[in-house]
């Protein structure tokens, strides 16, 4: 079971994956927990064991990387009999595929999103091609998507924990909202 120290760590080790056990232990310390330097390191051990962290990956600028095209797939899906046996073809074409950052089912008026990265624009043509001659049949509507991000890619954004959010919302709302 994850508690508030265990988020507390896996927040700062996505934010930097080679942070040691004395930097885990200010931060967390910094946030008000009374933890040990060795208490942190065998609560990261746990998490890597217990499959909760599951690797340490690399951050990249990619704005150093020119000419990366990021695109957004959006997706309503025809109503066929075959409609759940081909989403298993498509789930697994987009968990293979090196160019998909996220890929899942939604709620709302698209049935599927997804966020592709390529090293070209002449790839990601190419790609939305193949894509629509592959799952065509189960596609209503396919909508596609340059996008252009306003800041670096984060998934510290997937593991923030409220204490974290909360001394954002103390930084920013009272210049805006005069609380």
């Amino acid at each position: 079971m994850v508690d508030r120290i265990d988020e507390m760590i896996i927040s700062a080790l996505s934010q930097d994956a080679r942070q040691s056990a004395f930097e885990l232990w200010d931060r967390v310390r910094g946030f008000g927990y009374s933890v040990t330097e060795e208490e942190i390191e065998s609560r990261k051990q746990a998490l890597e064991d217990s499959g909760v962290i599951k690797g340490y990956t690399i951050s990249v600028d990619t704005k150093k990387l020119p000419g990366r095209i990021i695109r957004v797939d959006l997706v309503t899906f025809r109503t066929s009999q075959a409609l759940q046996k081909r989403l298993e073809g498509l789930k697994r074409y987009l968990q293979d595929a090196p160019f998909v950052a996220f890929s899942g089912r939604t709620r709302g008026g698209y049935d599927w999103i997804t966020i592709k990265s390529f090293l070209s624009a002449e790839m990601a043509d190419e790609e939305n091609d193949i894509y629509r001659n592959l799952f065509g049949d189960i596609l209503q509507t396919y909508e596609v998507y340059d996008f252009v991000p306003q800041s670096e890619a984060s998934l510290y954004s997937m593991s923030y924990t409220e204490k974290e959010y909360q001394e954002f919302l103390k930084e920013w709302i009272p210049p805006f909202i005069g609380k």
